[in-house]
C-alpha cells in the first residue's frame, strides 16, 4: 500500500519529468527554428543551451532521484523518451554539420552521453522489479 509520502514523490517525479521534457522539446524546436541564429526564442545559442539544455538534463536526473523507489510508467516513459530526444538530437546535430561526427567537440559528446545516461535510467526503472 502506497502512503500519501510515496504518491506524493510519486507526483513530484512525474512533474519534473514532465517539465524536463517541455523544456528539451522547447529547446530542440527553437534551434530547428533558428538553424544557428536565434529562433523564436529571444536568445543566442548558448543561453538557450544553458536554460533550456542543462536545466532539462538536471530535472530529468531530479526526477528519477526522486522516484527511484515508486512506481510510475509517465516518469519511465519520460526518462526513456526524454534521454533518447536529447543524445540522438545532438549527435544529429552534429551530423548534419560542417566537418560531420569526427569533428564533434568534446562539450557535445558530454550531452550525447549524458542524454544517452538520463535514457538508461529510465530502461533501469523499466527493467527492475518492484
Amino acid at each position: 500500500m502506497y502512503s500519501q509520502e510515496n504518491v506524493r514523490r510519486q507526483k513530484i517525479s512525474e512533474v519534473l519529468a514532465i517539465v524536463a521534457m517541455a523544456l528539451v522539446l522547447t529547446y530542440i524546436t527553437d534551434s530547428a527554428v533558428g538553424q544557428g541564429k536565434q529562433g523564436f526564442l529571444p536568445m543566442n545559442a548558448v543561453q538557450r543551451g544553458m536554460i533550456f539544455g542543462a536545466s532539462s538534463i538536471i530535472l530529468f536526473f531530479l526526477s528519477f532521484g526522486i522516484g527511484i523507489r515508486e512506481k510510475s510508467k509517465v516518469t519511465t516513459i519520460l526518462l526513456i523518451a526524454g534521454g533518447a530526444v536529447t543524445g540522438t538530437s545532438v549527435l544529429g546535430a552534429v551530423a548534419i554539420g560542417k566537418g560531420g561526427l569526427t569533428a564533434i567537440q568534446s562539450s557535445f559528446l558530454g550531452v550525447v552521453i549524458v542524454g544517452y545516461v538520463i535514457m538508461g535510467l529510465g530502461i533501469l526503472r523499466l527493467v527492475q522489479k518492484k
